[in-house]
């Protein structure tokens, strides 16, 4: 089932599963709050959640070790001073990660992929907590998953695509697909297997 405001499912009633991520999850508007300032301050000009909390807020159970945050960013020396900003405020940096709150961030660049600019521009308001975020839709998502396409990708994907639209899916698709059409024959790859 989709939640229609995360407020419901507040990221922290999460599966017993998942309670060892109960740390992590209840600084999570305090990230929220961090980033909305980083788009104030325009060190970023915008951003959408995604990865394993955007499958979390779509009613899938999941574990994972950072938030992965989708940035909107003119170059990438703007991607360059969005660390330094963090290295100068002193935040424990390590690998990819930048640590809010304790909590590692992963930055993934608009300028990675054209999909990701599209995921971010077209991202779903949400509040945690009461704090204003944004999350990719359910739709760019699940291309995001078919596009790293891990095993456990897989799995979310299934579960993803039963609350899908499937002619907006379609649309980004097509939209973002290569000539071989890797990503819709991986689509029905998994979707073939249901």
């Amino acid at each position: 089932m989709i939640a229609e405001d995360n407020e419901q499912i507040g990221f922290g009633q999460l599966p017993a599963d998942t309670l060892h991520l109960s740390q992590r999850v209840s600084n999570l508007p305090t990230v929220l709050d961090e980033l909305n300032s980083l788009v104030k301050q325009g060190v970023i000009k915008d951003y959408a959640i995604g990865g394993g909390y955007a499958v979390m807020y779509y009613g899938i159970p999941y574990s994972t070790f950072d938030l992965d945050v989708l940035v909107l960013l003119g170059s990438e020396g703007d991607f360059h001073n969005l660390y330094t900003h963090y290295y100068h405020k002193g935040n424990k940096i390590e690998n990819v990660y930048i640590y809010i709150s304790n909590m590692p961030v992963q930055f993934l660049p608009n300028y990675i992929s054209p999909l990701f600019n599209s995921a971010i521009k077209k991202a779903k308001q949400i509040t945690v907590s009461g704090v204003p975020s944004k999350i990719v839709k359910l739709e760019h998502l699940i291309v995001l998953l078919l596009t790293a396409f891990r095993p456990k990708d897989k799995i979310h994907i299934l579960e993803l695509a039963k609350n899908a639209n499937m002619s907006t899916l379609d649309r980004i698709l097509k939209s973002f697909d290569d000539e071989q059409y890797v990503l819709s024959k991986r689509l029905k790859e998994v979707l073939g297997n249901s």
